[in-house]
């Protein structure tokens, strides 16, 4: 153990919550810097080592909220109301809150340098596993732009590298408020850290060093803004399943074998869906092509709901299923599906398709890693506060399970994305352009041990939880 010598006397602890409110609000969303999550709450820690008393703590539910608060109002931007931060970042907070309070009370304890991270990763889990606000928030996606990092969660997912970021977090904690570096505050992150970086750097590397097989798939984007009442008029819809007929033909003429739309491509009346459909399924057998056309349909106004839904169709313009939304955002009224994922043979290629929404939540990608999926069609709808971010955490569902996706987004960026969570073809909404992306991803999926071993981690965090308290309460 080597000691170091740090006084944290002379400052004034209210300045380590608005530190540590800073520091949070630049690692998190839109707008962040990935250096900062390995000591974003180093500050916080820090609080709660030198202060006592309920007021203190008070003070610290504040600032967390707070930090929260502005990490949400980054990525609130027109048309979502400012409402929204409070709905989010409370319970979020309130999410988080019980790891620095637990590990407030047993910081003395030699293991509780572990205790943070365990508890904060569980409850991230719990979050993301049961609860409608998803994957946002979780300390992994502040690495979205950390390639190489981002490779760590093809073997323990999401769960493994936040713990890994909590972890660095309270062990820097640890040596300024101890004053001394052990092998649990210092030497064993720090190593942890080198070994992921190598993991990453090679795992891409070798998976590049050999050539693979591909398949050509598109991304047609729609000029329909609709996003409910007033529904659009049938002559300003037909324009735009007009439109979108022609971009496919178009894709098509560029060897697209697989087409996704974007999410909500258009808006149809149940009346009027079968005579569109039967367009869109003569396109596909024109030119030979499978469709994931996305579109939402009205099922009653007063009280407003929809289905926001997908047909895939085949090149034989067969309507191979129909898929629901499974996770619609909170407060969005449309019906939630229920039915089973599946996947459809397009080529060499197990294709399976979400919404959205639901690629923020991990279990989903399992399923489709269950099912031994090559690719996946995620159409998508976004807005300007959360572009380009949500699209760059769908590729770690893409890590974790090793398949490919096609990301088609309204209002936001759409990607082709590999297993390694490459964007190797991108298109925003917001340019000026043809709304047709297209890319080469590969035929076949890779195996990762996150696809194999699914929350193994997650489990072992429980356990570490149960023997820890175990072990407290012998000794009292």
């Amino acid at each position: 153990m080597k000691k170091i010598h740090l006084s944290l006397n002379s400052i004034k602890s209210v300045w380590f919550l608005a530190i540590g409110i800073v520091s949070f609000a630049l690692t998190h969303m839109s707008y962040s810097v990935d250096f900062f999550a390995w000591f974003s709450v180093v500050p916080f820690l820090i609080y709660l080592s030198v202060t006592k008393g309920w007021k203190t703590r008070l003070y610290f539910v504040l600032a967390l909220i707070v930090a929260w608060s502005l990490v949400v109002l980054k990525i609130v931007t027109p048309p979502i109301p400012y409402a929204m931060i409070f709905l989010f970042s409370v319970p979020i907070s309130l999410f988080h809150l019980p790891a620095y309070l637990i590990w407030d009370k047993y910081k003395k304890n030699k293991w509780s340098i572990f205790l943070f991270p365990v508890i904060l990763t569980i409850m991230e889990w719990i979050q993301y596993t049961f609860t409608p606000f998803a994957s946002w928030g979780v300390m992994a996606y502040s690495q979205s732009h950390s390639i190489n990092v981002m490779q760590f969660t093809s073997i323990f997912g999401m769960a493994g590298l936040s713990f890994l970021i909590y972890w660095v977090n309270v062990s820097i904690a640890k040596i300024i408020t101890i004053g001394k570096t052990t092998l649990l505050s210092f030497y064993l992150p720090i190593l942890s850290l080198l070994l992921i970086i190598i993991f990453g750097s090679l795992r891409i590397d070798i998976g590049k060093s050999k050539g693979v097989k591909t398949m050509t798939v598109a991304a047609v984007g729609t000029n329909s803004e609709v996003s409910g009442l007033p529904l659009p008029t049938k002559e300003s819809n037909g324009k735009v399943i007009s439109d979108l007929l022609k971009k496919t033909e178009k894709a098509a003429d560029f060897g697209a074998e697989l087409i996704v739309w974007n999410e909500a491509s258009f808006f149809t009346l149940a009346d009027d869906e079968t005579t569109t459909i039967n367009l869109i399924k003569t396109i596909a057998k024109k030119k030979n092509i499978s469709i994931v056309a996305s579109y939402v349909m009205p099922i009653s106004e007063k009280p407003f709901q929809y289905e926001n839904k997908f047909v895939f169709i085949n090149k034989n313009g067969e309507t191979e299923y129909s898929y629901l939304k499974h996770q619609p955002v909170p407060g969005e009224p449309a019906i939630k599906g229920t039915k089973p994922f599946k996947t459809v043979r397009v080529s060499e290629s197990e294709i399976g398709g979400a919404i959205c929404y639901d690629y923020d939540f991990p279990y989903i990608a399992q399923e489709f890693g269950n099912l031994k999926t090559d690719i996946v069609a995620v159409p998508s709808s976004d807005w300007r506060g959360i572009d380009p971010l949500h699209t760059r955490m769908s590729a770690f569902r893409a890590i974790e399970q090793g398949h490919s996706i096609v990301r088609s987004t309204r209002f936001g960026l759409s990607a082709a994305i590999t297993p390694y969570g490459e964007m190797i073809s991108q298109m925003s909404s917001f340019d000026k352009n043809n709304k047709v992306m297209t890319a080469n991803l590969p035929v076949h999926r890779i195996i990762t041990v996150y696809s194999i071993i699914g929350d193994i981690f997650i489990y072992l965090c429980f356990t570490f939880v149960i023997f820890f308290f175990l072990n407290v309460s012998l000794k009292k």
